[in-house]
């Protein structure tokens, strides 16, 4: 076997085909990649979720972890303030919401450049049973939200470690 037959997509013409993936997400990527390097040529930073108000980001970046005392959820949020930032927890999953909006001026003798963006990110974890929703608690600091969600004294009680042997 070949190391290009283990390659689950093929280069066809300057797009990527996967072979037995959905044929509109194939061109949905294709043309949110053009329009990314059309963007580019402009030397300006846009690129996904930072358009129009309609555009939706989901790219916004998360560390979940567990300990066996709590579930802490770390959500990457460059730019934002905490008032930007809205979590709720519901049928058993957290969510985080947060819009951004900016605006700048500069004024030159010879032009004015005025730009405006905003976007919006939004994100879905699912959550373990067990844990105490009325006890968690959530911080803000240097664009790093922090969720913490003690877990219920009962699951904590329910953990069972079993030894290793070897075989």
């Amino acid at each position: 076997m070949k190391v290009k037959d283990m390659i689950p997509w093929k280069r066809r013409e300057g797009s990527v085909q996967r072979e037995g993936a959905n044929a509109v997400h194939a061109l949905q990527a294709d043309l949110d990649r053009a329009f990314e390097e059309f963007w580019r040529t402009f030397g300006l930073p846009m690129s996904r979720g930072w358009g129009t108000g309609a555009d939706l980001d989901t790219s916004l970046r998360l560390d979940v972890r567990e300990t066996p005392k709590e579930v802490e959820v770390l959500a990457e949020l460059p730019g934002m303030d905490d008032q930007d930032v809205d979590i709720s927890v519901a049928e058993g999953t957290l969510t985080i919401r947060g819009e951004k909006k900016a605006e700048r001026t500069k004024e030159e003798k010879d032009y004015v450049l005025r730009e405006r963006s905003f976007g919006r990110i939004e994100r879905v974890v699912p959550l373990p049973e067990g844990l105490d929703i009325d006890a968690a608690n959530a911080t803000f600091k240097n664009g790093v939200l922090t969720v913490s969600i003690p877990k219920t004294e009962q699951s904590q009680s329910d953990v069972k470690h079993i030894r290793v042997q070897r075989g």
